[in-house]
């Protein structure tokens, strides 16, 4: 910009502002600055000219099931996103967050269809959502990480009914029967509350489906004698509806040990034990998943997946796929990091 601006005798601010079609430039001034740009070979933050010269145009999409504000918050997120930008043929590249659409009609015209990115990191992404339909019939490269994992698209993701299993195993082992299980949304406008078996069975989210259906396994496995598994569903994936998920189900259960499907509700439920004066792991243990940063700073027993080895593998798997490569797919070890948030069940 500085090089277009000297050659064109106007100052960087006008060189931008014709390229994004301020019109604090003339038309005159902008065509002219156009000119000496061409002639300098630079295509600027113009879509077309980069892509007419490279084939790319130098921009990878990323895409979350939750609203933006929401994904900026999340660890788990934010830990994916890490691993993606960590891609030494990504230092280039411009990293876009994209909205998800509602409807058929709009995934069609999404940005990430229309040739504004050169491919999608998508996490988390309901397989029914318009958007899978719109990348598969574009041939736009995708990789989703975590879900949708049946649909055709390249996949990076972990076993997540056997890490379940890990987790409710641990608190089975432990002599804990009446359990209160926390998770995120398992269908699109999901509420605050109690969720049947039944419900899970037929939840849209993959993720929390598999990992609740993996505490159920565990409880099979033992031959359920005696055991008490009792879902909420948490309405969104930030610390407070958690904390409103934990304190209804600690009220209405009074359980010996509570399973989340996320330390982000894992820390929920520590909170609202301390606010309630229960002693962890004492007389209530705490289990959560990921092994997000906080957890280890909590002490807090959870589940280890490596967040930031999947966002590196997703971003080099779409980097293959936007060259030409087949699909491909990486699954992920788990492993159960036990901390002090979870002991034997009392027997006072």
């Amino acid at each position: 910009m500085k090089d277009v601006a000297r050659a064109a005798g106007v100052s960087q601010a006008a060189v931008s502002y014709a390229f994004s079609n301020s019109p604090k430039v003339s038309a005159s001034q902008r065509d002219h600055i156009y000119a000496v740009a061409q002639s300098l070979s630079y295509a600027g933050p113009n879509i077309v000219g980069s892509s007419l010269r490279s084939g790319r145009v130098g921009a990878v999409g990323i895409m979350v099931m939750e609203s933006l504000g929401h994904a900026l918050e999340d660890p788990s997120t934010m830990l994916l996103m890490k691993g993606v930008v960590e891609v030494n043929e990504l230092a280039d590249v411009a990293l876009t967050l994209l909205p998800l659409v509602s409807s058929r009609e709009e995934g069609f015209n999404s940005p990430a269809v229309r040739g504004l990115v050169d491919g999608v990191v998508l996490h988390n992404v309901t397989p029914t959502h318009p958007i899978i339909a719109a990348l598969i019939h574009s041939g736009t490269p995708a990789v989703a990480i975590d879900s949708p994992a049946d649909c055709g698209l390249p996949f990076i993701g972990i076993d997540d009914r056997a890490a379940g299993f890990k987790q409710m195993a641990h608190l089975l082992d432990l002599g804990h029967r009446r359990i209160g299980v926390v998770c995120e949304r398992l269908n699109i406008g999901g509420t605050d509350g109690p969720i049947s078996k039944a419900v899970v069975e037929h939840s849209s989210e993959r993720v929390q489906r598999d990992r609740i259906l993996g505490y159920f396994d565990a409880a099979t496995a033992r031959g359920d004698a005696g055991i008490s598994i009792e879902v909420y569903e948490a309405s969104g994936i930030d610390r407070d509806s958690g904390v409103r998920a934990v304190r209804s189900m600690v009220e209405k259960l009074n359980p010996t040990a509570i399973a989340t499907t996320s330390d982000v509700f894992a820390i929920a439920a520590l909170s609202v034990l301390r606010s309630m004066n229960i002693s962890v792991p004492e007389v209530v243990s705490v289990v959560g998943f990921d092994d997000a940063p906080i957890a280890e700073l909590m002490d807090l027993t959870t589940v280890r997946q490596p967040l930031v080895e999947k966002g590196r593998a997703a971003a080099s798997m779409l980097l293959d796929n936007i060259d030409g490569a087949k699909r491909r797919q990486k699954i992920f070890k788990t492993k159960l990091i036990v901390r002090n948030s979870t002991g034997p069940v009392s027997t006072v």
